[in-house]
């Protein structure tokens, strides 16, 4: 970007973010913002620091809610957050727009272990920060799934991976291994109406890895708001379960 463009960015910025953050910090943050141009938001990695830390900047328009919003998208994700800075500035053009530095890491897992963040990771949290954003799924789906998880207990976990080489979403779930998981994801699926395209089961030392490959019954992806209410079917599936036991 441009000086000009920096130094616009810069001034636009309230004096407590100056405080807080040196030049080379400002230009970073500048670059993100402008990356967003017109979209609803911009979600970026902006710095990785010790003990799998990791500050990201989130972009968009000041809004009532947009913190809700992204602390719902947080914790659907399982991400914890150890420290935030949120401003406001007032663009060139009259809008108000948030820049909100976060810093985070994700939730230790029962043994104790912190998962590193990736940048995917960041990407899926911006993906799902722009789905809350734009409307297209509400905080409180994003609210239920994470009291699913809770309920359920923190050694099962329902994750995604849209890396397979044919196209499909990979959804992987690992629980404490007892006889009719495998027909409870199942039937999970087919009430979404999704088609299984592959799955692969295992199970080792008391816990199941069930890795189905999935589609839209017409073939196309799978979007996010999708795959939220799958995630809070599953978790509403095996906790039903469990507490049956």
């Amino acid at each position: 970007m441009s000086r000009d463009e920096l130094d616009l960015f810069a001034a636009s910025m309230p004096t407590s973010y100056h405080e807080a953050f040196d030049g080379e910090a400002v230009e970073v943050h500048a670059a993100i913002v402008a990356r967003r141009e017109g979209s609803a938001t911009r979600v970026e990695l902006w710095k990785e620091l010790p003990e799998r830390v990791v500050a990201i900047c989130v972009v968009a328009d000041d809004r009532p809610g947009l913190l809700s919003q992204i602390s719902a998208a947080l914790v659907a994700e399982q991400i914890d957050v150890v420290s935030a800075h949120a401003y406001c500035r007032t663009r060139t053009d009259g809008a108000k727009e948030a820049v909100d530095l976060l810093w985070i890491r994700r939730v230790a897992r029962l043994s104790g272990v912190v998962a590193p963040l990736r940048a995917r990771d960041v990407a899926a949290l911006g993906e799902l920060v722009d789905t809350l954003v734009r409307g297209n799924a509400k905080v409180d789906q994003a609210v239920g799934f994470a009291r699913a998880i809770v309920a359920a207990g923190a050694s099962t976990r329902v994750l995604f991976d849209d890396s397979a080489r044919d196209g499909t979403m990979v959804l992987t779930v690992e629980a404490s291994d007892r006889p009719g998981l495998l027909l409870l994801v199942t039937q999970a699926i087919f009430r979404a109406e999704l088609q299984i395209i592959g799955l692969r089961a295992t199970g080792e030392g008391g816990r199941a890895t069930d890795r189905f490959h999935l589609a839209e019954l017409d073939g196309k992806p799978l979007l996010l708001p999708r795959l939220l209410a799958l995630q809070v079917e599953i978790f509403a599936a095996i906790e039903s379960d469990g507490a049956a036991a």
